[in-house]
């Protein structure tokens, strides 16, 4: 379960000061969320990261755990080593061209932040729904009476909304390790996303949502393609349809008036 910015796992503020309580790096679910705890706890603009204030803090977080084990520290120290190499690259003497914005050597990691900041909010999100969402699914499955053919290109594609994706999401979600949700240097976002949904569309005419997942080891891949979905969704741009609640998810052209069959490739 995901921790809150601002209290550890037994609610109390992580102090990284020496005279305050042992710090444990395992209140957090790796850098990206030690990183965003530090920010908000120190009120920064997450789009100007004090990189030298931030690094500082960093460190002497990783020098306050004693019983975190060279696993455990393994990320935090990648996540160290360019927090540091992001600080010698703002030490340097720029020209005025160079401190634009595109050559900020923050960017990368800003874009990272804001990317699991908004998976994160997503996860808090579905813990929030989740007796809501388990109860009106046992009230969905009990008012079925067609059973489900065994072969799952058999059953009609019926319409989905935002909620049966979520659920969807969600059931597909809780295979991961919470510990390793996010790599750092994975590159992917939700706008790569809605421009291969415009090209399956392209192609194919109809696809399956499986079809955006490059990476099935990775939440983070998952995660952009759902929003990418969810916003394609909003701009009808597309329409989805399912089998069944849980089940696979057809992707269609939002002009289609019915649920078509999937065509084969």
């Amino acid at each position: 379960m995901m921790q809150d910015f601002d209290n550890d796992a037994n609610g109390e503020p992580i102090s990284v000061s020496s005279t305050g309580r042992t710090f444990h790096l395992s209140d957090f679910e790796g850098p990206l969320d030690l990183l965003l705890y530090l920010i908000k706890k120190n009120e920064m603009n997450i789009y100007d990261i004090h990189i030298s204030s931030i690094t500082e803090q960093f460190l002497q977080c990783l020098n306050s755990d004693p019983s975190a084990s060279l696993d455990e520290l393994s990320d935090f120290y990648q996540m160290a080593a360019t927090l540091l190499y992001i600080k010698s690259r703002m030490l340097l003497p720029n020209s005025q061209d160079e401190l634009d914005e595109i050559d900020d050597p923050r960017r990368m990691l800003i874009d990272q932040l804001i990317e699991y900041h908004r998976y994160k909010k997503l996860s808090e999100l579905m813990e929030q729904r989740e007796m809501e969402v388990e109860w009106f699914v046992e009230r969905s499955s009990s008012q079925r009476t067609l059973p489900f053919a065994d072969n799952p290109d058999d059953e009609p594609w019926i319409p989905a909304d935002s909620w049966d994706l979520l659920r969807t999401f969600a059931s597909m979600i809780r295979h991961f390790d919470s510990e390793r949700i996010i790599d750092l240097y994975e590159e992917v976002s939700i706008n790569e996303k809605i421009a291969l949904i415009h090209e399956l569309l392209d192609k194919k005419g109809n696809f399956r949502f499986d079809d955006l997942i490059s990476r099935h080891s990775s939440a983070l891949d998952l995660a952009c393609a759902f929003l990418a979905v969810l916003d394609s969704t909003k701009n009808r741009i597309i329409s989805i349809r399912q089998h069944r609640l849980f089940g696979d998810i057809l992707i269609i052209p939002y002009s289609s008036p019915e649920a078509p069959h999937e065509r084969t490739a």
